[in-house]
């Protein structure tokens, strides 16, 4: 029997790191679909990776240490080449982090076995490390989204007024709030560069996880190659944009009722053991102390906070469609 509870918290931490992976796995299907969509409206590649009309790439090929480098930025949700993400210090995230994940497993050594606390601080680390970091991603994503109507109606007045693309690029950075105005800076030094318009909103796409830019991109792509009129093309891209924000918005107001249920089982595990600590004192103290209570306080731990990650990505896939 001892040897069974022995084996019951790596068994849970196992099931967990699987049923995250399953989520994220779910999570990242619906971004692989549209990259799939967009690679069939781009110009094919020769043999040796080169767009048409375009020159060979000189940049050097990654060495194996930094795929796993990379890989490993993706695994803690580090938004790589995207600076003005940043809310926190990067390194003041880092250290919190270590900190965490050190007296994580100080905090479980007195009643795991050694292999087990170093597991669980590790785990605990990435956890913040991939909080943070995805959250300050998605903030992000959310003003760029927001800033886009805006951004788009710009290119309209300008093509319009007869300007070609470059020039609205490089309007919407000097006259657009950030962090637009600095990613279409950087785009229209992209295109000076001799980098294609579409192929730099692309590339913008890919950086952010905007799916809005990859619509952006083909719109252009497709409208310059056929010709037509692009102002107006560009203008029913805008108001596509404006519906789906709308859209999004009414979806968030109606997941408020489902938030706050989400958020009141979340609470009751931790409001009923302070109400028991107060009407008894002492009453909860088998739970700290005991072997087997630690073991409970374990397993109940982790199933909350399972239930609580399961119910946000439940509420988070139920608005985005």
């Amino acid at each position: 029997m001892t040897m069974r509870a022995s084996l019951l918290v790596p068994v849970l931490l196992l099931l967990g790191v699987l049923i995250c992976a399953a989520f994220a796995l779910v999570a990242d299907s619906r971004n692989k679909r549209l990259l799939r969509r967009v690679d069939e409206l781009v110009p094919p590649r020769d043999a040796a990776g080169v767009l048409p009309g375009r020159g060979p790439d000189i940049r050097a090929e990654q060495e194996p240490g930094q795929r796993v480098g990379g890989l490993l930025l993706r695994l803690l949700r580090f938004p790589v080449d995207l600076a003005a993400a940043h809310v926190i210090s990067p390194r003041i995230v880092w250290a919190a982090g270590v900190v965490v994940a050190l007296a994580t497993a100080l905090a479980a050594a007195p009643h795991m076995s050694p292999p087990l606390p170093i597991g669980v601080g590790l785990l605990a680390g990435v956890l913040l490390l991939r909080a943070v970091f995805g959250w300050e991603q998605a903030r992000y994503r959310r003003i760029l989204v927001r800033q886009l109507p805006d951004a788009i109606q710009l290119v309209v007045s300008a093509t319009r007024a007869g300007l070609p693309i470059s020039e609205a690029f490089r309007g919407i950075a000097s006259e657009m709030p950030a962090p637009t105005s600095l990613e279409f800076g950087r785009i229209v030094n992209e295109m000076a560069l001799g980098v294609r318009a579409e192929d730099a909103l692309f590339a913008l796409n890919r950086r952010t996880q905007v799916s809005e830019y990859a619509i952006f991109a083909v719109t252009i792509g497709v409208q310059l190659k056929s010709g037509g009129r692009l102002a107006e093309t560009i203008q029913t891209l805008a108001e596509t944009v404006r519906q789906r924000l709308a859209m999004a918005a009414r979806a968030h107001a109606l997941a408020s009722e489902a938030r706050t249920s989400a958020a009141i089982l979340a609470a009751l595990p931790f409001v009923g053991g302070a109400l028991l600590s107060v009407i008894n004192p002492g009453y909860l103290n088998p739970l700290f102390h005991d072997p087997r209570g630690v073991r409970m306080l374990t397993i109940g731990a982790t199933g909350v906070v399972l239930g609580i990650w399961s119910m946000r990505q439940m509420i988070v896939r139920a608005t985005r469609q």
